[in-house]
């Protein structure tokens, strides 16, 4: 990777502060993931003097390399590879004028967009300019994850029946901007959306609702849904609920077992004969299979050094994906809207965000 020219956008918390959490594996960020396999940031941008000149020491970037506009960096700098760890409301503007500029690959911070109109600019811009585009569902690269999926597809616990998926944190903090584009179910529901099209594939139907705990308008603290994937696996979701904890867990029902995958935790049970009841069976839990375990942030920008050399090499967390992915949580807020089902692929104008939240900006 010599004279290649990188930059980094948005030198925050998943752009490389993360670094510094001493319980957090390491690498945790796209400065630490791209350092780990052997890609050197030789420009940055931030709208924060403060965060630009920290991460300037910590990556050793000249002055002359750092921006507060990040036109300004695309301009001069031209970077081949481009990434991407501000704030969702400008995810699309960034992503597509990166693209614009000549970038080869991009990596984006999730979720992709704040709307599916936005995300299909970027994937649009991406075609035209036969740039390649990840999105950073980090799941998507972990071995644990992975394995999983061999698991199911292997009918390790017979036939998949019903998923149980939960992403429990606190309630809505933002302002409420149509440009963030939803509340817990987007900025931490983002994974688990796109996990579950990963694990179970298409999702063919929506039925949601969301709520609020402390107002009548703006992006939801709450939401439940029910979704059913073309395979006809029954799929309940729950997220946000002002919890004083984080919990992202995957609970997977087969015919003769469960999967049990969360954050640092992954189990298996299958069926046995009961000891507690003559004629019946158990559940009991069973030695996970074996995985090599990884990071996912350095085979996130393995990858890239392959799509970087190839652009038709294997991408596991596409635009495609990401668009998928924002595709579900809307249906969820669509569905809640209208109380109805919703069937998907849905029509990038049907979901019309100020409306559904009763927004004033």
């Amino acid at each position: 990777m010599k004279n290649l020219s990188v930059s980094l956008i948005g030198c925050g918390r998943i752009g490389f502060l993360l670094e510094e959490d001493p319980l957090r594996k390491k690498p945790c960020t796209h400065f630490g993931g791209a350092l780990k396999a052997g890609i050197t940031i030789t420009s940055a941008c931030d709208r924060s003097l403060e965060r630009l000149e920290q991460f300037s020491k910590r990556a050793n970037i000249p002055k002359k390399h750092c921006y507060l506009d990040h036109r300004e960096l695309l301009n001069i700098e031209k970077p081949q590879l481009v990434i991407i760890a501000t704030n969702t409301d400008s995810h699309g503007e960034i992503a597509v004028d990166a693209i614009n500029s000549g970038a080869k690959v991009v990596v984006l911070e999730k979720p992709i967009a704040h709307s599916l109109e936005a995300a299909q600019r970027i994937i649009d811009a991406a075609a035209k300019n036969k740039a390649a585009l990840i999105v950073n569902h980090e799941r998507r690269f972990d071995a644990r994850y992975k394995k999983v999926k061999e698991m199911i597809e292997k009918s390790e616990i017979g036939e998949i029946r019903t998923v149980n998926a939960r992403i429990l944190t606190g309630g809505y903090k933002g302002k409420s901007s149509i440009l963030e584009g939803g509340g817990p179910l987007l900025h931490d529901g983002t994974h688990i959306a796109d996990i579950l099209r990963f694990f179970f594939g298409e999702i063919k139907l929506s039925r949601g609702k969301f709520e609020r705990f402390s107002k009548n308008y703006g992006f939801e603290d709450f939401s439940v849904a029910w979704l059913t994937t073309e395979n006809g696996i029954e799929i309940f979701l729950e997220s946000g609920g002002k919890r004083r904890f984080f919990l992202f867990e995957i609970e997977i029902w087969g015919t003769d077992g469960k999967i049990l995958i969360g954050n640092g935790y992954n189990k298996l049970y299958k069926s046995e004969p009961s000891r507690l009841y003559t004629g019946f069976r158990d559940l009991v839990e069973q030695p996970f299979p074996h995985y090599k375990e990884n990071n996912c942030f350095h085979e996130l920008y393995k990858n890239a050094k392959k799509l970087l050399k190839d652009s038709q090499s294997p991408n596991p967390s596409s635009a495609i994906d990401g668009y998928r992915a924002l595709e579900i949580i809307h249906s969820i807020y669509l569905s809640s809207h209208k109380n109805e089902s919703i069937s998907l692929p849905l029509k990038s104008k049907s979901v019309n965000l100020k409306k559904i939240f009763n927004l004033k900006d």
